[in-house]
């Protein structure tokens, strides 16, 4: 019934980007401001968070698909 493979295509970075830039910006937070404000350890933080979402996902996506049928 799908057309969607059985492993989803990854989405670019520029994808991201703009959703992210778009969330953002329906919040009221200008980037350029934000940028300045923030501490080295905070920036830190993020790029760990990142990287472990982006090991997360890659997880999730690896995994066998899973259906009703198979419990």
């Amino acid at each position: 019934m799908s057309d969607l493979p059985g492993k989803p295509k990854e989405i670019p970075n520029k994808v991201i980007d703009l959703l992210v830039s778009d969330t953002l910006r329906r919040n009221g937070i200008n980037l350029e401001n934000v940028k300045g404000k923030l501490s080295d350890e905070q920036k830190q933080a993020l790029k760990e968070l990142v990287e472990d979402l982006t090991k997360q996902v890659d997880a999730f996506v690896d995994q066998p698909n899973s259906t009703k049928k198979d419990l």
